[in-house]
C-alpha cells in the first residue's frame, strides 16, 4: 500500500523532519510552505502530483522558487 497525504504528514510529525522519509519531509514542506510560495495551491493535490511525477522534496521546492506556474500543474 502506498503512503497516502496524511500518513507522510504523520510520519514527519512523529519523527521530525530530520528523520523522515523524503516523502513525509515533501508532505511538511506542502502544509507549511507551498501556499506562501506559489499562491493559492492545495498542498495535498501539490504532494500527490509531486509523488505522481517522481520529484524530491528538494526538486519541488526548487520548482516552487523558480515556477510557481508548474507547482499549480501538479496539481492537475
Amino acid at each position: 500500500m502506498s503512503m497516502t497525504y496524511q500518513d507522510a504528514l504523520d510520519e514527519c510529525d512523529r519523527v521530525g523532519a530530520k528523520n523522515a522519509s523524503d516523502a513525509a519531509l515533501m508532505a511538511s514542506f506542502c502544509r507549511g510552505s507551498i501556499q506562501i510560495l506559489v499562491g493559492a495551491a492545495s498542498p495535498k493535490l501539490v504532494w500527490e502530483g509531486a509523488m505522481k511525477q517522481g520529484l524530491t522534496s528538494r526538486e519541488l521546492a526548487q520548482l516552487a522558487n523558480k515556477d510557481p506556474n508548474a507547482v499549480h500543474e501538479l496539481m492537475w
